[in-house]
C-alpha cells in the first residue's frame, strides 16, 4: 500500500510538471480568475439516485496548480437474513465521498481540456464515510479515497464555458456488516463503491 501510495504521488507531481509547461506557454490568453461549479448526474457504483457536486478555483499563475473539492453522496438499500431466526431484515447504506482536488486548465484553440488528481481522508475532513443501519442500529465506517478527472470544455467570450466531467473515484471495497454494533450476527456484506461521477457544469471568468 505504501509502494502505491509513493508510485501515486511520483505520478502526481510529475503530471503537474508536465501540464504546468504547457500552461505556461499558454498564460498569457488565460483569463484571471475562475470560478467552475458542476453538478453531478450521476455516479456508476451508485443503484440510484446521486447528490453530487464539483468546485474549483482557476488561476493563470504558471506552474502552481488551481484547487478544487468534489462531493458525491447516494444510499443504498437491500435485505439480508439474519441467521439467528432466518427472518429478512432491511440493510441501507448512506456512502459520501469527499476530496480535495488539484487540476490544471490546458486552453486549445477550440476546447479547454482540464486534468486533475484528488485525495481524501479523515485528518482532512474528507475521505469515504459510510453508515450502514440495520433494524435501526447504526454504524459507520471511514477510509481514505484517490481521484482522478478530467473536463472538456467549449468557452465562449472568453469569460464563459460550458463542459463535461468525470471524476473517477478509487478506494477499498468495505464490509458494511463489519461492526461490534451489529455483534457479529449477520453476513458478510462487502460492497465496492469505486467507481466515477459524471458532471456538466460551467466556469465563469473576473
Amino acid at each position: 500500500m505504501l509502494n502505491r501510495t509513493k508510485y501515486f504521488r511520483k505520478l502526481c507531481l510529475s503530471c503537474c510538471f508536465f501540464v504546468g509547461m504547457i500552461s505556461l506557454s499558454c498564460s498569457a490568453n488565460a483569463q484571471f480568475i475562475g470560478i467552475n461549479v458542476d453538478y453531478g448526474i450521476g455516479y456508476s457504483a451508485a443503484p440510484g439516485k446521486v447528490d453530487g457536486y464539483s468546485v474549483g478555483i482557476s488561476h493563470p499563475a504558471p506552474f502552481i496548480p488551481n484547487i478544487g473539492y468534489s462531493y458525491v453522496s447516494f444510499i443504498d438499500k437491500e435485505s439480508i437474513t439474519n441467521p439467528s431466526d432466518n427472518s429478512s431484515v432491511s440493510l441501507e447504506t448512506t456512502t459520501t465521498i469527499k476530496t480535495i482536488n488539484l487540476f490544471y486548465n490546458i486552453p486549445f484553440p477550440v476546447v479547454t481540456i482540464t486534468v486533475g488528481f484528488g485525495y481524501g481522508a479523515d485528518n482532512l475532513y474528507t475521505g469515504v464515510e459510510t453508515i450502514t443501519t440495520i433494524d435501526q442500529v447504526e454504524s459507520n465506517l471511514e477510509t481514505s479515497v484517490s481521484e482522478a478527472f478530467f473536463h472538456i470544455g467549449l468557452p465562449f467570450w472568453n469569460t464563459i464555458e460550458f463542459h463535461l466531467g468525470y471524476h473517477f473515484m478509487s478506494f477499498s471495497s468495505i464490509d458494511i456488516t463489519k461492526s461490534d454494533k451489529f455483534q457479529g450476527k449477520y453476513p458478510t456484506v462487502k460492497k465496492s463503491y469505486s467507481g466515477g461521477m459524471t458532471t456538466i457544469g460551467v466556469q465563469v471568468a473576473f
